[in-house]
């Protein structure tokens, strides 16, 4: 109980925050979570990241990410770290759009395959470690400068070694501010964004729980090179978590219009005499 209590309290925290900055412009291209908008229809994007991880042991992690956009309801992800694979997709079921403001919500599913030996750990682990299917659901406001989003979803790890139950519940609470530009003139313009980030994961047997921050901040280059900087540390942590500090830092670049569209063949119609 004191764990969510303390959970609660932090979600109010951001709560308030969130309804006083109604008012201002924003961004939702999360650093450590996905929104429930999606990329430009029929774009590629391209993520390369490092994060250096500590804690009672350290470890260097490099991934490698290709984005895919469908349509704009549709988007998957396919990426790996030399020891593992990622294939991650997201379908948009809901939008109410207006000036300056929009609601979403999307489903997303994950499936992690490593390669590596299962890890005694009481918490599942979602870097690549292990093999995982995570799946669920995304909610995310924009209103002017500030964006908020949520994420809920079910783990599964894959692994026989889970002597604490294989089963677990993931969540996140994202928000992020525009802080430069103060005015919109050309698309060029680089954008400077602030965010901050809880994620937090508790296992259905009751055994373990975590709550993590991140705060990050992100430039953006004329509107298709993203540079990353984030920093994620625990708040809680009830488990045996080899690494839990994580420094990370990634570039992106997004290709518009690079999947062709589709083109429905007409049917001739021939009228004979």
């Amino acid at each position: 109980m004191h764990f969510f209590k303390k959970l609660s309290i932090y979600i109010l925290c951001f709560g308030v925050i969130f309804v006083e900055s109604l008012d201002s412009k924003a961004q939702e291209l999360y650093v450590n979570s996905e929104p429930a908008s999606i990329m430009p229809a029929r774009s590629v994007l391209i993520k390369q990241s490092y994060a250096s991880m500590t804690g009672k042991e350290s470890s260097n992690n490099f991934n490698t990410q290709l984005e895919f956009s469908w349509s704009k309801k549709w988007m998957s992800h396919l990426g790996t770290n030399f020891k593992s694979w990622e294939w991650y997709t997201q379908y948009r079921f809901y939008s109410k759009d207006a000036v300056y403001e929009h609601l979403r919500m999307a489903l997303f599913f994950r499936a992690i395959n490593a390669s590596t030996n299962a890890i005694p750990t009481n918490s599942i682990l979602l870097d690549g470690q292990e093999s995982v299917l995570h799946g669920g659901l995304i909610i995310t406001q924009l209103k002017h400068k500030w964006a908020s989003s949520l994420t809920l979803g079910s783990l599964l790890k894959q692994d026989a070694l889970a002597s604490n139950g294989n089963a677990g519940f993931q969540y996140s609470f994202s928000n992020g501010f525009l802080m430069y530009p103060k005015v919109y003139t050309t698309y060029g313009q680089t954008n400077v964004n602030l965010y901050l980030e809880l994620i937090g994961q508790s296992l259905l047997s009751g055994k373990a729980n975590y709550l993590d921050i991140a705060p990050a901040v992100q430039f953006i280059f004329n509107s298709q090179a993203k540079l990353n900087l984030s920093y994620r540390l625990p708040l809680v942590n009830q488990t045996n978590r080899a690494t839990y500090n994580s420094a990370s830092i990634s570039l992106d670049y997004l290709f518009f219009n690079a999947i062709p569209k589709h083109r429905k063949k007409s049917k001739s119609i021939f009228v004979s005499n």
